[in-house]
């Protein structure tokens, strides 16, 4: 079952730097992950023996305990897997094509991607810092506000962003 690749090249100079997560679903709701992924991750994740989450600017790696090739999770798709075999193996029937991440190496296409990957988003430039006293406003945008979750009906605690409740 192979198909045509979905990778897009990155720029690893503009990565930036690494940050560890505890937890995929800390890796889910740091990256937006799309809730149709969430259960195909997580099997390739408990499937692949994750040793760490390391995440960057545009995707997030789970490192494997055995060590070899980290899978790469992007918008729309995983890289990193050493065979189609292996791409089999861990993602099941999902549609798998050969990766230019590495020689032999193969990635598979999400069940959902997003409109606008965070590669294809611009950065967001940083606000001037100033060395005088920050005013105080009384009106407070709405972009600027935090994003919560949905209530779960069955335990009504609050959700985080991926939608999974971690409670229930």
């Amino acid at each position: 079952m192979t198909t045509v690749t979905p990778e897009r090249s990155v720029d690893h100079a503009k990565e930036g730097r690494a940050v560890t997560f505890a937890s995929i679903e800390e890796a889910f709701v740091r990256y937006g992950t799309p809730v149709g992924n969430l259960e195909l991750l997580r099997r390739i994740a408990a499937d692949a023996g994750p040793s760490a989450f390391v995440g960057f600017r545009t995707y997030f790696k789970i490192e494997r305990v055995a060590g070899g090739p980290a899978l790469e999770v992007h918008d729309g798709y995983t890289t990193g897997f050493r065979s189609e075999a292996d791409a089999q193996r861990l993602a099941g029937d999902r549609p798998r094509w050969p990766s230019r991440r590495f020689r032999g190496a193969w990635g598979i296409t999400h069940y959902e991607t997003r409109e606008r990957p965070l590669a294809d988003r611009a950065k967001r430039p940083s606000a001037p810092r100033s060395s005088s006293t920050p005013r105080a406003t009384s009106h407070r945008s709405t972009a600027s506000e935090p994003r919560e979750g949905k209530v779960c009906m069955s335990c009504f605690q609050v959700m985080p962003l991926t939608g999974v409740c971690p409670n229930c």
